[in-house]
């Protein structure tokens, strides 16, 4: 991967059970994911505290388009101007608003799931639409951005899910993992997703890549090699 010299720095925003990350890159801010909807206030104040000012913002990271992760995006457009980006797979969801979740892939995930589109009234996942400015379709580089990352495409969790792997080797990853009191694979593991051996794959793809510490949306950082041990 290319060096460089650029000084980075990361804050991470706590917003009802999910992060949001916001990366300094010299005199350059990035975002990666808003949270869920009816957060923006919390995410304004994290992004200040930050000493980022939301017009400061460069480009908006959305790992995929589930409520959580999307949830003050139009907000955040609104407010900073900066452009979003997702990839091509999850676009139509961001557009449209909609709701969805992924297939569990435990006792605990196939519950929840259930739950998420059989019990739980719909309006409390919902979230306003925003059209993407930018539709990742492969690898990008960031350089041009001020960053030295990657946008990268990491499915497993959900088809187009993305990370942005940064050349020092410190990625974010959106749901590809979390950090959770559950034991064995599962600390790491999402509950939901198209399949265990999907997301393995991934992991797979993200340590030859280069991956060395791992920010997830959920849950704490946490040392890229915790998941080799699962491989």
């Amino acid at each position: 991967m290319p060096t460089t010299e650029i000084e980075t720095e990361i804050h991470r925003i706590r917003l009802k059970g999910v992060n949001a990350w916001l990366v300094r890159s010299g005199e350059r801010w990035l975002l990666v994911d808003t949270g869920k909807p009816r957060s923006s206030s919390a995410l304004m104040a994290g992004i200040r505290f930050a000493g980022c000012k939301p017009a400061d913002i460069s480009l908006v990271v959305l790992s995929h388009a589930h409520y959580d992760h999307v949830g003050c995006a139009r907000r955040i457009k609104e407010i900073s101007s900066a452009p979003i980006a997702i990839h091509r797979l999850e676009a139509e969801v961001l557009r449209s608003g909609r709701f969805v979740v992924s297939d569990g892939l435990n006792a605990m995930g196939r519950f929840k799931a259930f739950m998420g589109r059989h019990v739980v009234p719909h309006i409390f996942f919902s979230f306003q639409p925003v059209e993407p400015d930018v539709i990742i379709d492969s690898d990008v580089r960031l350089d041009n951005l001020g960053f030295p990352a990657s946008i990268i495409h990491t499915p497993g969790h959900s088809e187009g899910s993305i990370s942005v792997l940064f050349d020092d080797g410190r990625i974010f990853t959106g749901d590809l993992t979390i950090t959770q009191p559950l034991p064995g694979i599962w600390r790491h593991m999402p509950i939901y997703g198209s399949s265990i051996a999907g997301i393995k794959r991934t992991w797979r793809r993200i340590l030859d890549m280069g991956a060395k510490h791992i920010y997830p949306s959920h849950g704490a950082d946490f040392p890229a090699d915790e998941l080799a041990e699962w491989l």
